[in-house]
């Protein structure tokens, strides 16, 4: 008789939460192209992505480590492999801390060690800062907690050797902005869950229009900041289109938001569209560039 049971392998991947980590594969690889203005190594990209991956592999592990518990509340979350038992928490401490040991040692020897240092930071930020401190306490969790995911754009900037310039920190911030409202869309969607939870998500503790506020505002300044990025990393038409377009769309999403024209997952849907677009046109417009040179 076949047992129903997921293989070891498939509940190790789904731990992982990959699709989590597109984000970073997302941001890291066009910071890499616009900090040498070029196309860097290809096995400085793969090795960069691999160390990448895994450090934040690591921390969303060790994040369902330390939120077992809630996450049996929560109906989204109520089938994740250590939750049902198919794993235990000392199988998710010894990946966790694996995988983001190898991740960390990939970046040191095979990348430069800025950035395994930045990365190394961002998970113990993650881990320590946003899940234990920030997330069970403070509406504004995910506004702090941001900058964990923005550091991908600091990793891939100084994989290349770059330096720590005003530029990356742009590209950081512009990460660090969308966020929130990113995020506080889904929350909406999930706030039942986060309600049983105890979590104090802003959609909980403020009312929807009010919530919808914030993730205009956030949304205005994410554009805003695009546009600085521009002349800042002495981007061209290309991205100037791009940023301009999408951005006016975003901007346009979290007002349907406000006036009840579209559903919270419409906005998230569109705001990872957003944020892909506006890096993949960062390259695009870099290789234009270079073509007519």
């Amino acid at each position: 008789m076949k047992s129903n049971k997921p293989s070891t392998f498939k509940s190790y991947l789904k731990l992982s939460k990959l699709r989590v980590i597109e984000l970073l594969l997302v941001t890291t690889v066009p910071s890499m192209v616009i900090s040498i203005y070029g196309m860097p190594p290809l096995s400085l990209v793969i090795y960069t992505l691999a160390g990448g991956t895994l450090l934040a592999i690591s921390a969303n592990v060790m994040n369902q480590v330390l939120e077992v518990e809630t996450d049996k509340l929560m109906e989204r979350t109520s089938d994740r492999p250590i939750v049902t038992g198919e794993l235990t928490k000392t199988n998710g401490i010894i990946y966790s801390i694996s995988s983001g040991l190898i991740g960390f040692l990939i970046l040191y020897f095979l990348v430069t060690p800025l950035s395994s240092f930045i990365g190394l930071a961002a998970n113990i930020f993650y881990v320590f800062i946003y899940t234990l401190i920030l997330k069970p306490r403070t509406n504004q969790n995910i506004v702090i907690g941001g900058a964990s995911g923005a550091a991908p754009v600091l990793i891939g900037w100084t994989a290349t050797g770059s330096e720590l310039e005003t530029g990356p920190w742009v590209l950081f911030l512009l990460v660090f902005m969308w966020t929130p409202a990113h995020f506080w869309a889904l929350s909406i969607e999930n706030k039942t869950d986060y309600k049983n939870a105890e979590f104090p998500m802003l959609p909980i503790q403020e009312s929807y229009k009010r919530t919808c506020i914030f993730i205009g505002i956030y949304s205005c300044s994410t554009v805003l900041i695009s546009l600085v990025a521009a002349p800042i990393l002495q981007l061209g038409i290309i991205y100037l289109f791009v940023s301009i377009f999408f951005g006016v769309n975003l901007m346009y999403k979290a007002f349907n938001l406000y006036r009840e024209k579209i559903k919270p997952i419409n906005y998230f849907i569109f705001s990872n569209t957003y944020l892909a677009v506006i890096f993949i046109s960062i390259v695009a417009d870099v290789f234009w560039t270079l073509r007519n040179i």
